[in-house]
Order: C-alpha cells, then sequence, then structure tokens
C-alpha cells in the first residue's frame, strides 16, 4: 500500500465551485439517463508535499447520453487551459495546474480507465497532481454507492461528496493503481454543519442552475412571471381604490394598502432572494460559455433590479389616491 504524500488543501469556494457545476448536470429535476459527467481544472500551488488548491475552473461536460466515465479535454480545452494557467503563474507565489476534478453522479468515488489515462497526463508534468472526484448522490444521502450492483451500501458520516486520487506509480501507465490522498479546507471545519449547509446547496443549484443555455430561459422565465405578479398586485390595488373612492369610502384606502402591501413585499423579498441566487451562480458556469452567458443574464437581472427599485415607494403612493 502506497503512503500519500501530504495533504490537498482547499477552501469552502472550491467546494462549492465543485458542487455547482457538477450538479448542474446531474440532479433530480434531470432523468438518472440524462446525468452528464463534469471536467474542470484545479490551479494553486505545491508547498512541500502539500497542494494548495486557489482556485477550480469548470470546463466541459460529456455531451452525449448514457457517456459517464468518458468525458474528456479536446485540443481547445488544452489549449485554453495552458493560457489560463500562463495568468496563475504570475501571481505571487506563481500557481498552476496542480490537478483536475470531475463527477462520478450515482457512481462509486474511483478512477476509470480513461480517468486514469488523464490522470497520467497531469501526473507526468506534476507528481504531485491531484485527482478529484465528486458524487453528489454519495454528499445528499451520505453512503458509498456500491461498485457493483447488488453489492452492499455502506454508510457514511459527515462525508463531503469527494475523494482526491493519485497514481501509485505512474510508470506502468494505463495499469497504473491509484491511492485516496487525505485533504482538509482551510477556512472551515468538516462538522454536521458544513455538511447540512452542502446539501441545501446541492438543492439551490438543482432548484437555481439549469444545464446549459436553460440557465437564460429559467431565469428569464422566472423574471417575467415574478414581475407579472407584482403588476396584478399593483393594478388590482389601484383598481380597487378606484371603486371604494367612488363609492365614497375613502376612509378605507389605508387599510387596504397596507393589507396588500405586505402581500407585494412578500413577493418582492421571494423574488429578490431568488435573482441573488441567480447573481452567484452565474460565477459557476463553464469557462467557454461565460464571455457569451454572462452579458445575457445581467441583461435579465438588470432588468429585474429597474423594474423593482421603486415599487414599493409607488405601492404606498397608492395611499394617496384620491380619484
Amino acid at each position: 500500500m502506497v503512503t500519500p504524500r501530504g495533504k490537498i488543501k482547499l477552501n469552502l469556494e472550491i467546494y462549492k465551485t465543485i458542487i455547482a457545476t457538477t450538479v448542474r448536470y446531474a440532479n433530480v429535476k434531470i432523468p438518472e439517463e440524462n446525468w452528464a459527467e463534469v471536467y474542470g481544472l484545479l490551479y494553486g500551488y505545491n508547498n512541500g508535499d502539500d497542494v494548495i488548491v486557489t482556485e477550480a475552473i469548470p470546463f466541459t461536460h460529456t455531451k452525449k447520453q448514457r457517456h459517464i466515465l468518458k468525458v474528456e479535454f479536446d485540443e481547445e480545452d488544452y489549449a485554453l487551459a495552458a493560457s489560463i494557467e500562463s495568468e496563475f503563474y504570475v501571481k505571487d507565489p506563481p500557481q498552476y495546474i496542480v490537478g483536475w476534478y470531475h463527477s462520478h453522479p450515482g457512481i462509486k468515488l474511483m478512477l476509470s480507465q480513461d480517468d486514469v489515462k488523464n490522470q497520467l497526463a497531469w501526473q507526468s508534468n506534476n507528481p504531485l497532481a491531484i485527482a478529484l472526484v465528486f458524487n453528489p448522490v454519495r454528499l445528499l444521502k451520505q453512503i458509498e454507492v456500491p461498485a457493483r450492483k447488488g453489492d452492499p451500501v455502506k454508510q457514511l458520516q459527515l462525508d463531503t461528496g469527494f475523494l482526491n486520487f493519485r497514481l501509485d506509480d505512474p510508470n506502468r501507465g494505463l495499469e497504473a493503481a491509484f491511492h485516496i490522498v487525505p485533504f482538509e479546507f482551510t477556512d472551515l471545519n468538516l462538522d454536521e454543519s458544513l455538511i447540512l449547509n452542502a446539501q441545501e446547496f446541492v438543492r439551490w443549484v438543482t432548484r437555481a442552475f439549469p444545464k446549459g443555455d436553460d440557465v437564460l430561459k429559467e431565469y428569464q422565465r422566472y423574471t417575467e412571471s415574478t414581475l407579472q405578479k407584482l403588476d396584478e398586485i399593483y393594478n388590482g390595488t389601484s383598481s380597487y381604490l378606484t371603486t371604494l373612492i367612488r363609492k365614497g369610502e375613502n376612509h378605507r384606502i389605508p387599510q387596504v394598502v397596507e393589507s396588500q402591501s405586505q402581500e407585494a413585499i412578500k413577493i418582492l423579498e421571494q423574488g429578490n432572494n431568488m435573482i441573488n441566487i441567480f447573481k452567484i451562480m452565474k460565477n459557476y458556469l463553464e469557462y467557454k460559455e461565460r464571455e457569451r452567458l454572462i452579458p445575457q443574464i445581467d441583461e435579465i437581472l438588470n432588468s429585474w433590479d429597474q423594474k423593482t427599485a421603486n415599487y414599493m415607494e409607488n405601492f404606498q403612493k397608492l395611499a394617496t389616491k384620491e380619484q
């Protein structure tokens, strides 16, 4: 048995990036046969035998159905990875690719033959390079998914849903065995609170971060439907106040406005909370889609901000309605 060298050190934001980018393509809203595997790179530096991960960047995902364990880089991805690495290398201390991460949604955490092939490429350039493998099902259910159907399921406790692997001897090529490398978080404790928050984050990603261009459709749909609800409350209240004035029941106006404003505030707060989540999720887009999608997402979210900025101020003015 190989004794692992050093530890992997990472922070909460890297963990969130891994969760968001992988769960986006494998969650309860997507039929399991359509789940996709995600591939990203880990940047950072080596400190002795320890690997310090400073950033995780999502790159790609399997494009074909039923191709779990088949995610891979193409020539464009490798060129882009090298370009990004040059930007990291000018930092202090110089940073570079320290490994890669990918998902095994619903599958046991290990390295497949294709994974070993990928790991050989990274570990040949950096002997301490790691392969981080994440399974959201493992995190949510706190179980180790068996390698073969029918094998017993192992119950886990305080499990983050991922493991880090390194090849025992890269010189053996595709026949190389692998071992687990321990890790620690640099800015939080691995406790029950962390696991519960991570599980909740999975649920938010499932709800608010659709795969591919569906993210635009969902954000547009949500903002339009919520703005429509706010318009309906405003216009309905205004129309009712007009009726009260016509009946000479002006004294009821403050009470009606107060009652309806509570409902409006509730919808507006829910909308703002979701919009804030959308703003967070856009940071987890795959690198190659950011330039195209972020401006479109910003346009949708900025439109919400502009249309709701003075909503409650205008709503309260209904209390002074006289005709």
